[in-house]
């Protein structure tokens, strides 16, 4: 009788193991066949201007079981070099890729790109789609962005005929950009403003030039990061900025009040959603083709330690 219960309690312990082992097995099975790599090519991907959207990135990739490869960049000037990383990410094994396009425009650059991924899944960041729906993009409202910088120096400003105003265009190849510059100007006509000058991020500025305008405006990250430079440089301290970006030193100026106004997009949303939207592509592909907007602030000095503007900034300290 004893030998039986031996026998009989070996026996459950060897069936639980190998139940236990089993479930284990389909578990770690379904794990990996979850698993989405999926590659990230943004111009000078290791700026601080791209925290937010890296913390996006991350989080989403631990919601959604994305292997998450982001690629290491410098400046992307050109759409051989992007197509290249595209190809080279496809070939290692990205089954998706989200990509800031250096141009965003014309039916034959998305062709070239098509043709770079290797079949892989393109989804677009920071680049407006035109011919809509071709590649998903999760994008700013560009326009709107760039209106409200003009609404936030009217509210300022007051009567505004007279006023000078000089331009930070940043990269006007960039759809984004040019979208950016129509909402200021449309927003401005009328007004009696004169735009004295607008300069690429290739172009050289003078002091000069800086010294001839009342208000500076610049339309990207960067291009408020190298404003900030240019007064300080100068030693101009009469100019009012207003800008957009998100970088720790946009908003450390910011909070110096040498900023005016920061219209600051979330990023980490953008980064969220642009892996959310790449990763259940193969499931849904009617919503794989709809544009998620992302959402900004507009955040002035005396607003930035409110605590929506904080989690918008920082987003970690949550």
């Amino acid at each position: 009788m004893g030998k039986n219960k031996i026998y009989f309690g070996c026996l459950v312990a060897v069936v639980l193991l190998l139940l236990a082992y089993a479930s284990y097995g389909m578990l770690n099975r379904g794990q990996k066949e979850k698993t989405y790599p999926v590659s990230v090519i943004v111009d000078n991907s290791s700026s601080d201007r791209w925290f937010a959207f890296r913390e996006g990135l991350k989080q989403a990739a631990r919601d959604y079981h994305v292997q998450l490869n982001i690629v290491s960049t410098g400046e992307l000037a050109t759409l051989h070099e992007e197509r290249m990383l595209i190809e080279r990410e496809s070939e290692n094994g990205a089954k998706g890729i989200i990509v800031q396009m250096c141009d965003g425009q014309g039916e034959e650059i998305f062709a070239q790109v098509q043709e770079s991924a290797g079949g892989a899944d393109i989804l677009l960041v920071e680049t407006d789609v035109e011919p809509e729906g071709i590649f998903p993009a999760v994008i700013p409202d560009n326009y709107e962005m760039g209106r409200m910088l003009a609404v936030s120096i009217k509210e300022d400003m007051g009567v505004l005929p007279g006023e000078k105003i000089g331009i930070l265009t940043g990269r006007r190849e960039r759809l984004s950009q040019k979208q950016r510059l129509q909402g200021f100007l449309d927003e401005m006509e009328g007004t009696g403003v004169e735009i004295l000058w607008q300069i690429a991020d290739s172009d050289y500025v003078q002091t000069e030039q800086l010294k001839s305008v009342e208000i500076l405006v610049a339309l990207e990250n960067d291009e408020t990061e190298r404003a900030v430079d240019f007064l300080a440089d100068s030693e101009i301290q009469s100019s009012a900025l207003y800008g957009i970006g998100c970088s720790e030193k946009n908003v450390y100026y910011l909070d110096k009040r040498r900023i005016n106004v920061l219209i600051v997009p979330n990023e980490f949303h953008m980064g969220y959603q642009s892996v959310a939207t790449i990763a259940v592509q193969p499931q849904d592909h009617v919503g794989y083709l709809q544009n998620p907007v992302v959402n900004f602030q507009v955040v002035r000095p005396e607003d930035l330690y409110e605590e929506d503007n904080q989690k918008l900034l920082f987003p970690l300290v949550q």
